[in-house]
């Protein structure tokens, strides 16, 4: 390489950095600007058809605009003018199409001829807009008619049924002029085409009715330049391409109900087209790659799309790549409008019906949030409104749970399991010990309130049982929620470790237990080892196993019971299986509950709000279909737009709903109410 054309090449280079990347709907705006719209209006009194179009329903008819180049924008505008209007009744569509001519024209007279070898108008029909079986007449000067059906398009391979006639299709032309006269100065030719809808109905119901909207647009070929010279293609909704056959780029056709000469509100468009456009775009990106690769693009990541392209469509929307070698389907879903633009490889258009997402909020609360029973149910009535489902009780007031239950929302009656201080007077013996033999009974880890019980004392898992069993039948309860079902902290969430001035980045012993003297002589009748004698505690995985199936066997037993009693069962956990483990001695995804709390507070471990995202996407793979995950937020360390930020990630890797800690106020309701009716989603 020469040092002209390396420096040639060095300063391409850095122009095409500097330059921003393309968008998507920029590559394609010529194919998406928006189609042209006509509303068409009854006419009340018959129509005579003899191409004359003098009618006083025709006179009241509006006329579209005039036609351009088929190419659209920024291409010289056609020769001569030509517009449409249409009419409807019960059984027919009629179209008057008015064409300015100096010269008329034309040779054909045998019916299904190739018509466009004359000057010709064109009408192309796609009833139900779905970008496949579609209709096309074609009729010169003569009022010579050819139609026929297209099952697919060119562009995918498809090919016309000539065969097809709509025999009860109507043209009449008429002339002002004279035909195949060039010394003379001719006006015009009016065309006039009545077509029946019957004929153009593929199911049971007629196309043909007040409310719908149908994919339509007009062509006309003129020949201008003489023999062996390209004709023009004048339409009346460019396609962005020398091409008809692109149904997408059809007008919007709708069939008011109401008398010719009347004017209605303007309807709404069929279609947000925002993410109309989009689905086409992505249609014309994978037919590019296509051409070019003779592959499909297999994913979102392939179409580059650009911050520019994102913010055209609604904040909610989705988009989605499916695809093998030769075929492909793309999607833009609309969860707030329950609907899903989908295109696949042979130019098909469906609008389905997106079920919205249900999901079930809850938060938790104590007992003394209120004072009087008419604030609990003003609150109760807030939080159904919001959105939120149900409700976690850190006690029980008969008359609270039945205005909760009133209300609309489940109450859960949610109670500690293996920290309970009741123990102390009655089974001083069943407390944890830790390897530096300190009992919770008298000497408790952090907090005076961490009086956690050992679970391999005989009698703890029966009768942590029995309570919870008791609880569930109390009047007006829902279910019963586990809490600190696990070991004191061996590891506290980092953003602790001050408070307490230590460093755990190790274990330590005042903070690692069951060291009782049950624990250690059942692990050595397993083992033949005293724990006391482990090296490592925090690396021998039969010591760790030990411990993690202690408490297991605790929550097996619980489970059972309150399950046999027909009742609904669910725990706050440690976020992850994997850190639940390492943290609390707790390893809740072989646990058998109806529903999992993990609590991810994010700010404790110094984390964003996309860390919850990860730790949610763990827990329902260990969950793997079995239970419901609803993720703990923790209200006071959400601020700002982290709010929706959190929803976002918990939401997005597939909690069924999520749960508020010291929370939500007021504010967080409304944002939270706000939130799913822009998501669309469906409160349970």
């Amino acid at each position: 390489m020469n040092i002209k054309s390396a420096l040639t090449t060095f300063v391409l280079s850095a122009v095409a950095l500097m330059t921003p990347a393309q968008s998507l709907l920029e590559k394609y705006a010529a194919r998406l600007t928006a189609p042209q719209r006509y509303d068409v209006y009854r006419t009340t009194t018959p129509i005579k058809l003899d191409g004359k179009l003098s009618e006083a329903a025709w006179q009241a008819a509006v006329e579209t605009t005039p036609f351009v180049d088929i190419s659209g924008e920024g291409y010289p505008a056609p020769a001569y003018r030509t517009t449409a209007k249409m009419l409807w009744d019960d059984n027919y569509l009629y179209i008057g199409a008015t064409l300015e001519e100096p010269n008329i024209t034309a040779s054909l007279k045998t019916r299904d001829a190739i018509i466009f070898h004359d000057n010709d108008f064109e009408v192309f029909i796609d009833p139900d807009g779905d970008g496949i079986n579609y209709f096309e007449y074609e009729t010169n000067a003569f009022g010579t008619l050819m139609d026929l059906f297209m099952p697919t398009s060119y562009r995918v391979g498809g090919n016309f049924v000539m065969s097809w006639d709509n025999a009860d299709c109507r043209v009449r032309v008429a002339c002002d002029g004279t035909i195949n006269k060039a010394k003379d100065t001719d006006r015009a030719w009016t065309v006039e085409i009545a077509i029946p809808a019957a004929a153009m109905a593929l199911g049971f119901d007629s196309p043909l009715k007040a409310g719908a909207w149908w994919r339509l647009n007009f062509s006309r070929v003129e020949w201008l330049r003489g023999e062996g010279q390209p004709e023009e293609n004048w339409v009346w909704s460019p396609t962005g391409a020398v091409d008809m056959h692109m149904p997408e780029r059809w007008g919007y056709l709708y069939f008011a109900d109401a008398p010719v000469g009347t004017r209605l509100g303007t309807p709404p468009m069929p279609y947000n087209m925002a993410a109309y456009r989009m689905a086409w775009a992505m249609f014309y990106a994978q037919r590019d790659h296509y051409a070019a690769h003779h592959n499909y693009l297999r994913d979102v990541a392939g179409l580059r799309l650009t911050d520019s392209d994102r913010a055209m469509l609604p904040e909610d929307a989705t988009l989605s790549v499916e695809a093998t070698q030769n075929t492909f389907v793309v999607r833009v879903t609309l969860p707030a409008e329950h609907q899903s633009y989908c295109v696949n490889q042979d130019g098909r258009f469906t609008l389905a019906e997106v079920m919205p997402r249900e999901v079930k909020n809850w938060c938790w609360t104590g007992m003394s949030k209120f004072e009087t029973l008419p604030e609990w149910q003003a609150w109760f009535s807030k939080l159904r409104d919001c959105g939120i489902a149900a409700v976690l009780f850190e006690g029980y007031d008969e008359d609270i749970y039945k205005a909760c239950k009133e209300a609309g929302l489940e109450a859960h009656y949610w109670k500690w399991t293996m920290n309970r201080a009741e123990c102390l007077t009655t089974h001083p013996d069943w407390f944890a010990v830790s390897r530096s033999g300190k009992s919770c009974y008298d000497q408790p880890a952090y907090v005076d309130y961490y009086r956690f019980l050992c679970p391999n004392h005989e009698g703890v898992a029966e009768y942590l049982a029995a309570d919870y069993v008791k609880e569930a039948h109390r009047p007006y309860v829902d279910g019963v929620h586990l809490d600190y079902v696990r070991m004191p902290d061996v590891v506290l969430p980092v953003s602790l470790w001050q408070n307490y001035g230590i460093d755990q980045t190790r274990e330590l012993p005042d903070y690692d237990f069951c060291y009782c003297d049950v624990c250690r002589a059942k692990f050595k009748a397993a083992t033949g080892r005293d724990p006391m004698q482990v090296a490592v505690p925090q690396e021998d995985q039969s010591w760790i196993n030990f411990r993690l199936d202690a408490i297991t066997r605790v929550v097996d037993a619980i489970t059972r019971a309150v399950k046999a009693d027909g009742s609904f069962i669910s725990a706050a956990v440690f976020p992850g299986p994997t850190m639940a483990k390492k943290m609390v001695r707790q390893v809740w995804g072989n646990w058998h509950l109806d529903a999992y709390f993990p609590m991810t507070y994010n700010g404790f471990y110094y984390e964003g709000p996309e860390w919850i995202g990860r730790s949610v996407s763990e827990s329902v793979q260990a969950v793997a279909g079995r239970a419901a995950v609803y993720p703990g937020l923790m209200c006071p360390d959400i601020k700002g737009d982290d709010f929706e930020r959190a929803l976002d990630a918990a939401y997005g890797a597939g909690a069924a709903g999520v749960s508020f800690f010291d929370g939500p106020d007021d504010a967080h309701l409304l944002r939270l109410k706000a939130y799913l009716q822009r998501k669309g989603y469906k409160v349970k």
